[in-house]
């Protein structure tokens, strides 16, 4: 006994799958697969990152259920409308809503009104598109539309004919899209292996021994000591006696010389001759201990070491991640405390408090300029348990500053 199957090849009622030709290969916002971390609540995206082929689900068929279908990519908008227009033929709605919905994100972001994302949730999608200004009835339509989409997506209930009328009331970017770009290919990087500096030979074992230093540093200590003590007990070095300038044997040559000048000739002496010899000894061991000290040490300094050097990353980017992180954790009271810090922070000043002022003295002080006190109450010590409360809360914390000045 079969009954009838749906036209994206998901058997009805006992009867198995088969493959339909109007089925895109890729279904975006395809259930969770088998293997694939399974997506929590509306907020799901609507498309998962392709899994190994390896251990891809449709490989691995459970016994009693169709297999699973592939991994999920989105097409041009033109592809996602002519299925959802074909399978509402069909009246097989659920698939419709999905392709529909995914003609609509599609065709934002060809025609330029979102920009290209590999994932976006239903829900990002709708305040992407709210930001977007777009046209009220739009804008209006796509909230309910996402909501359908998660419940039929992943709440398993199935979509009804005047929910995808409402959906197709609401596209008008499908129609006419201008081509998708190019998608951005992606590359591994290839780490490239550090460049080693070619050390030095080893040196023999004797030399690596400290011992061996050890011993000719006393050795050469020993010798300056016995050197020294030598030079100490010695007797004083008497110069050398100058040799004696006889007067000259011949007649001095009576020319046209009135005057005769001595003749010096090339000098001999050195330095080290006219300094005292204590000066000269010890300016030696100087030198001698500056090779050793240089010697010793400049081995031991070794190589400079780089540094890794911290990643730079733009103020914008880093903004834009702190905000989905806080989007994402659906902490509204903790966002709300964090701007209603910022406010009261900036608003002390203006109002002459500081930071021991309650909660009555803010709220009263407030009140006097012209703010009612349910609004400042509200805003800055009010419940936030919701998104919608949480931007009505920043909104009432502008007003309030704006009052301020």
């Amino acid at each position: 006994m079969t009954g009838p199957t749906r036209d994206d090849g998901t058997p009805g009622d006992g009867q198995p799958a088969r493959p339909n030709p109007a089925v895109p290969p890729h279904d975006p916002a395809a259930p969770p697969q088998v293997g694939a971390q399974p997506p929590h609540g509306p907020g799901a995206p609507l498309h998962y990152p392709p899994t190994p082929p390896e251990t891809r689900p449709q490989d691995q068929p459970v016994h009693g259920e169709p297999p699973v279908p592939g991994v999920p990519r989105l097409g041009p908008a033109d592809e996602h409308r002519s299925a959802a227009e074909q399978a509402a033929q069909h009246r097989d709605y659920d698939r419709a809503l999905r392709e529909r919905f995914r003609a609509v994100l599609r065709g934002m972001e060809q025609h330029g009104v979102l920009d290209v994302r590999r994932s976006r949730t239903a829900d990002e999608t709708v305040d992407d598109a709210s930001a977007a200004d777009l046209p009220l009835e739009v804008a209006s339509e796509l909230q309910p539309a996402a909501r359908s989409f998660d419940e039929v997506v992943y709440g398993g209930r199935r979509a009804t004919e005047d929910e995808y009328r409402r959906l197709e009331y609401a596209d008008r970017f499908s129609a006419g899209a201008p081509p998708p770009a190019p998608e951005p290919v992606e590359r591994e990087a290839v780490e490239v292996a550090p460049r080693t500096r070619r050390g030095l030979p080893e040196l023999p074992e004797l030399l690596r021994d400290p011992r061996f230093w050890a011993a000719v540093a006393g050795a050469a200590v020993v010798l300056l000591l016995l050197y020294g003590v030598l030079q100490a007990c010695g007797g004083p070095i008497a110069p050398k006696p100058p040799e004696p300038q006889l007067p000259p044997t011949e007649s001095p040559d009576t020319g046209d010389r009135d005057v005769d000048l001595p003749d010096f000739g090339p000098g001999s002496g050195s330095i080290f001759e006219r300094l005292p010899g204590t000066v000269a000894f010890g300016g030696l061991q100087l030198l001698i201990l500056l090779g050793l000290l240089i010697w010793w040490r400049a081995r031991r300094r070794g190589a400079l070491v780089r540094e890794p050097r911290p990643v730079e990353v733009a103020a914008n980017e880093l903004l834009a991640g702190q905000a989905a992180l806080y989007r994402r954790s659906r902490d509204h009271a903790y966002v709300a405390g964090k701007l209603r810090a910022a406010t009261v922070r900036r608003l002390r000043p203006t109002l002459g408090f500081g930071a021991e002022a309650g909660r009555e003295r803010l709220v009263a002080a407030l009140t006097a300029r012209g703010i009612p006190g349910e609004v400042a109450d509200h805003a800055l010590y009010g419940d936030v348990p919701d998104a919608a409360a949480l931007r009505h809360v920043a909104a009432q914390l502008e007003y309030i500053e704006q009052e301020v000045g």
